[in-house]
């Protein structure tokens, strides 16, 4: 029988991870064993010891605390160096974990994301090397949802349909994407993982990973029938709650993916004339604003 280890490395509020864990645990298995490895990063007394009451290898329920030294503060998608490069290691670890106990697939999933119960069967039969589920973020800044997945690093497409398309169910061959990932046996011992490139700048660890699968010659593929409810902010708990509890249900996402929103993703493809501010007045302001987030993004991964 086939064997997958689900992989989730976790450091995120009690809140939510007594809503995400669940639905990883009690994926449906129809004709795969599956174990479950969480690795303990969390950093609040609360998570971690949530975290540690679900360790139960009678039910393949496995916590692993011990790879690293230090807790982690990757959270709220803060990714400076330092913390990629910790991230990159704990995942890096499973997957040498994977190998090594002869696992016949990876699936890697954020702490973050609520599973929809057949995701993991649905992505096994699919039969790709790397395929991973579609999930919707509305991010900090934005007025319209984006896929978990683009055409060129870093979150550029080269056309609207690679984000259009998606309503539809369907299994699409994109450029790079990732967090709720399908790695196959083959795909992992032929060097499928997350270490960076030297002379790649992406900060995100799946820039790399899927540069290199590329490289590898594994197409990368993202599938719509079964969309996770990604929990980018916690005041999405409650939402992410009721839809899981209401069957998980893949048109839940629907009123998200409107004539407004379709209009938006068009937008981003239309040709636009170049801007000429009325006044120096407003020269000022346009030029003070790009300084600011400028010196926003400098932090964001430079920090100390």
């Amino acid at each position: 029988m086939k064997k997958i280890l689900l992989f989730s490395p976790l450091c995120k509020p009690k809140e939510v991870l007594e809503v995400t864990l669940p639905s990883m645990i009690n994926q449906i298995s129809n004709d795969f064993h599956f174990d479950v490895l969480f690795y303990n990063d969390n950093n609040t007394d609360e998570a971690k010891d949530y975290v540690d009451a679900l360790h139960d290898p009678g039910k393949n329920i496995f916590v692993e605390k011990n790879w690293i030294d230090s807790t982690s503060n990757y959270k709220k998608h803060n990714w400076t160096e330092e913390k990629v490069n910790r991230i990159i290691f704990i995942k890096n670890k499973a997957i040498n974990h994977a190998i090594i106990n002869n696992y016949d697939a990876l699936f890697l999933v954020d702490a973050d994301l609520v599973l929809n119960p057949r995701t993991l069967a649905h992505l096994d039969s699919l039969n790709k090397d790397f395929v991973f589920e579609l999930f919707w973020t509305l991010f900090t800044d934005a007025d319209y949802v984006k896929p978990n997945c683009w055409d060129v690093h870093s979150w550029a497409y080269t056309n609207p349909n690679t984000i259009l398309q998606l309503k539809k169910p369907g299994t699409y061959k994109v450029g790079a994407g990732g967090a709720c990932t399908l790695l196959s046996k083959e795909s992992l011992e032929a060097g499928v993982n997350f270490t960076r490139i030297s002379n790649m700048g992406f900060n995100g660890e799946d820039r790399h990973i899927c540069t290199r699968a590329e490289c590898l010659g594994f197409d990368i593929f993202i599938d719509s029938h079964y969309p996770a409810y990604h929990i980018h902010d916690q005041k999405n708990i409650k939402e992410a709650k009721f839809w899981f509890k209401n069957g998980s249900r893949r048109d839940f996402f629907d009123s998200w993916l409107n004539q407004d929103w379709e209009e938006k993703v068009n937008f981003l493809f239309s040709p636009k004339e170049k801007y000429v501010p009325k006044s120096k007045l407003e020269l000022y302001r346009i030029a003070l604003y790009k300084a600011k987030r400028a010196f926003k993004n400098y932090l964001r991964y430079n920090s100390i």
